[in-house]
């Protein structure tokens, strides 16, 4: 069979002996390489990570303080309506207050007079 020939016309007939070696070269080569580098490459990359992390800390932060600026914010105008309101209310109650004690005062003063017209007339 013409398609299943091992070995390539250029390579003579050593060929699959020596891409097997060139193989196990190059393996080894890359395992060499890794345990030489990932150590360094772990170095190199600690102060980025960490750096990474701190950054992402803060900005946790500063979204935390914005919502607790915007929950004091909503509390305080919860605050100022309500004391907005218990003013109007006070207010209110303070004209409704003040006309009772305009007609007692009115009268009193309608009292007085009929007392003194009665004094005045009998005596």
């Amino acid at each position: 069979m013409k398609g299943l020939k091992i070995a390539g016309p250029k390579q003579g007939g050593k060929s699959t002996t020596m891409s097997m070696f060139k193989r196990i070269f190059w393996g080894l080569g890359a395992a060499t390489l890794t345990y030489v580098v990932v150590p360094k490459m772990r170095k190199m990359a600690k102060p980025v990570v960490n750096k990474g992390m701190d950054n992402i800390k803060n900005m946790a932060e500063k979204g935390k303080q914005t919502i607790e600026n915007y929950k004091s914010r909503c509390e305080n105008e919860l605050n100022d309506m309500t004391i907005d309101t218990s003013l109007g209310q006070v207010k209110i109650h303070n004209d409704i207050i003040s006309n009772k004690i305009n007609t007692l005062q009115e009268m009193v003063n309608k009292l007085q007079n009929e007392i003194n017209q009665l004094k005045n007339g009998n005596i």
